[in-house]
């Protein structure tokens, strides 16, 4: 199998398969020396968000079209985005409530990028961490901004106990 590459298993990235890894190889190679970083292989993938807003103005920009690379994890995250166990999916369901479904893909795909990169640059696998603990570690930062709102505010939260 090709996802074994250069002892890195790219099989850990969640929807990369044999068919999208020789895409991407084929599109980006394998040297990702040419890129200093994480977020300058991103905004070659075209994934980094656009910035066209001054203040309260908000710049009409046709949008870019993008590379074939960034393209292909973007269909990666399309299909990621039904999943129901893995945690990409249910962050940018997330994103898809809040903003718009084009935005929720490309920040999974941006996502996916990056974990793509650290995998061939420095051999970090991906770890899938699974929706239950995504929405376990969202549930604990809602709750310490929490304390830390009551405590700027002079207040005394109390945790109730949940009765078993």
């Amino acid at each position: 199998m090709l996802i074994q590459l250069y002892g890195v298993s790219m099989s850990s990235i969640s929807g990369i398969n044999d068919y999208t890894l020789l895409r991407h190889i084929g599109e980006s190679g394998t040297a990702m020396s040419r890129f200093p970083n994480k977020n300058h292989f991103a905004s070659w993938c075209s994934l980094s968000p656009k910035d066209h807003q001054s203040g309260r103005v908000k710049k009409r920009v046709k949008g870019t079209k993008g590379n074939k690379a960034g393209q292909i994890f973007k269909e990666v995250a399309q299909a990621l985005l039904n999943s129901k166990h893995i945690a990409i999916g249910s962050f940018m369901r997330k994103l898809r409530a809040k903003k718009d479904s084009a935005i929720a893909i490309k920040a999974g795909a941006r996502k996916l990028a990056i974990a793509y990169y650290n995998a061939l640059t420095k051999g970090i696998d991906y770890v899938e961490q699974g929706t239950k603990r995504y929405e376990e570690q969202i549930k604990q930062r809602e709750k310490a901004s929490l304390f830390n709102l009551a405590k700027k505010h002079n207040f005394e939260l109390v945790e109730k106990q949940a009765i078993a």
